[in-house]
């Protein structure tokens, strides 16, 4: 599982979260962690909209732990 540690907000994140997306080849599960709650509900809609799925989040010491599995 990869992992994306990142304090930038959505724009940023997303934009990381499609190049791992673009690496993929079948499914891969991929953990984004952030300070920023907002991001849990843009990486929800992203998922909804390309095909992937979200699975989640999790709040570990002030951070969001969010899962995905991308699909290409």
């Amino acid at each position: 599982m990869k992992v994306i540690k990142t304090n930038e907000v959505c724009p940023v994140v997303i934009l990381k979260v499609m190049r791992e997306w673009r690496t993929v080849s079948g499914e891969e599960e991929l953990m984004v962690r952030t300070p920023w709650e907002a991001v849990t509900q843009e990486l929800e809609k992203w998922c909804n909209e390309t095909g992937n799925q979200y699975l989640g989040y999790t709040k570990e010491n002030g951070e969001f732990v969010i899962r995905l599995k991308l699909r290409r």
